[in-house]
């Protein structure tokens, strides 16, 4: 999607006739969803998505996916959600913590049961205000990525992804004099 945002739209508006209402139920989908907003953010995304410019696609990045798989492990034990660890930690400290910097942002999914439909949910960004998720999958400078998925108490499923700008989360200035 982010190599060629105007085909992501296609997809995206193929995607929309599956909704009735707010709730959403595609071919192959084990998961029904009762959305927040119905078909509004699908079309903002689409309208989005029209005005990006590619870019270059995500590179994957252990470090970040090591911290990634720190914070789903902890969420499967204690079912929470969001983006604070039990200790008070944020993305860049679970990655700070794994020997890397704290520029770090981060993104999550419930319930989804696939990549594609991880992907859509992070660009259709339903229920959230500011589209952050959309935002920052979506950001120039992010160049790095590192996911993990497993399981959640409460939705089944959840993915985290975590991203940044360099390879381990350090600035670019931090990452050039190393």
């Amino acid at each position: 999607m982010r190599a060629d945002p105007a085909a992501y739209a296609e997809h995206l508006r193929d995607y929309r006739r599956y909704y009735k209402g707010n709730i959403v139920a595609a071919p192959g989908m084990k998961v029904r969803y009762l959305t927040e907003e119905g078909v509004a953010p699908v079309d903002e995304a689409v309208d989005y998505l029209e005005r990006q410019g590619r870019r270059r696609p995500l590179a994957p990045a252990e470090l970040l996916r090591a911290a990634a798989i720190d914070h789903c492990a902890e969420q499967a034990a204690d079912g929470t959600l969001g983006h604070a660890g039990a200790d008070g930690s944020d993305p860049g400290a679970r990655v700070r913590r794994r020997g890397g910097g704290i520029y770090v942002g981060e993104v999550i999914t419930y319930g989804s049961d696939n990549a594609a439909d991880v992907v859509r949910q992070l660009i259709v960004d339903d229920g959230v205000a500011d589209r952050g998720h959309r935002k920052l999958v979506f950001a120039d400078d992010i160049d790095f990525a590192g996911v993990s998925c497993g399981p959640h108490p409460a939705f089944g499923t959840m993915c985290v992804v975590d991203v940044a700008r360099t390879v381990d989360g350090r600035s670019r200035m931090q990452f050039a004099a190393n």
